[in-house]
């Protein structure tokens, strides 16, 4: 048997590790791309960072006050008799659509009728013997004095022909304006008086919006603004109106001004009392917009990534205003058009390169390759 001579050992397993390195160092030569690009590589064999990016977008945005309050009717009354008398119909009830002068109820007028015939009879003799007193009076063979007293005696009979008159017509109870009855509160057959409450009507086009806007909107909110707002019973119907009324001083507890909309209700879907969430339109001016999502926030200080025409990224901090939807506004720190990161921010580093490709319209959102 040969055994190996000192150090021998040594030489052979060098030479085992040389054969093996080589070796592995073919196969990563063979397997390696031959354009470090398509393997999101960098000529200087740094790892590009695979991204979306999106525009930043110069755009009108609409500047608002948000406005919380109640629907309340344009008009309510309580339709009260005007005079005496027992209840004969009732022809209107919750819920019904009226117009004005529209017929609501009837009292019984009769013994009112009767009086005011017999008023009209004393009127007419009243008028005759003042026509015959004039005559005397213009022969000399009646004084001034009684002439005076058929006059006033005449003016009298007319006075008390009219109240009757007047008395008869409101025997009919009528709507003062077109709505709705909220309520009915008497019955047929009911004797009532003069004041007694018959009905309640309610305006219901346009309804009224009422609510408290912070005294520090004071400056511009607007009558005439335009007022949209959403109520939970028509979540997908818009509401569109205008301010009609503000406040002309603040609620020193609640610092808040009240404020008043006209909204329309052309079908009548919408009801008194109905909550409503709204916003005041103050003006339109130029905005800086971006994605939300390419924002990110650290220890109160909220930045994006920029991406150069070198294709690199570096962070910037900014500062955010409104949200519109799922973008932002930008108050400072970027530009219009420039461009930003919107995906893989957790991978970016300052001055990582980046792959992507190019949008066909620039106001799209580009993609990785």
């Amino acid at each position: 048997m040969k055994f190996p001579m000192p150090g021998e050992n040594s030489r052979v397993r060098k030479a085992a590790l040389a054969w093996a390195g080589m070796t592995l160092l073919g196969l990563a030569s063979a397997c390696s791309p031959t354009n470090p690009a398509a393997d999101g590589k960098t000529s200087g064999d740094v790892e590009a960072v695979f991204v979306t990016l999106a525009p930043v977008a110069a755009e009108q945005l609409e500047r608002t006050v948000s406005l919380v309050g109640t629907l309340t009717a344009n008009a309510e009354a309580r339709v009260a008799a005007e005079t005496d008398g027992r209840l004969l119909s009732v022809d209107a009830d919750l819920g019904d659509t009226v117009q004005q002068d529209e017929v609501l109820a009837q009292l019984d007028g009769t013994t009112i009728a009767a009086h005011l015939r017999e008023a009209e009879a004393l009127l007419l003799k009243a008028r005759a013997e003042e026509k015959r007193a004039a005559k005397l009076l213009k022969r000399g063979l009646d004084s001034q004095q009684k002439f005076d007293e058929f006059v006033s005696q005449s003016a009298m009979a007319e006075a008390r022909r009219d109240v009757l008159a007047i008395n008869l017509a409101h025997s009919t109870i009528r709507a003062p304006f077109a709505g709705r009855i909220a309520e009915r509160l008497a019955d047929v057959g009911s004797f009532v008086r003069t004041g007694t409450p018959l009905f309640v009507l309610v305006a219901e086009n346009p309804l009224r919006l009422r609510g408290d806007v912070p005294e520090r909107y004071a400056s511009e909110i607007l009558v005439g603004a335009a007022v949209r707002g959403r109520v939970a019973a028509f979540p997908d119907d818009l509401l569109k109106g205008k301010l009609t009324r503000i406040s002309p001083a603040a609620d020193p507890d609640r610092r808040a001004l009240v404020v008043e909309a006209w909204i329309p209700n052309l079908g009548g879907r919408l009801k008194p009392g109905f909550f409503v969430k709204a916003e005041i339109v103050t003006r339109n001016e130029t905005a800086l917009l971006i994605p939300a999502e390419s924002v990110t926030r650290l220890a109160g200080v909220e930045r994006v990534w920029v991406v150069g025409k070198d294709s690199l990224a570096h962070s910037r901090q900014v500062e955010i205003g409104d949200r519109v939807d799922t973008r932002v506004e930008v108050i400072s720190g970027l530009e219009a058009g420039e461009r930003i990161a919107t995906s893989a921010l957790s991978h970016l580093t300052e001055g990582s390169p980046v792959a992507v490709r190019q949008a066909a319209n620039p106001g799209q959102t580009e993609h990785n390759s």
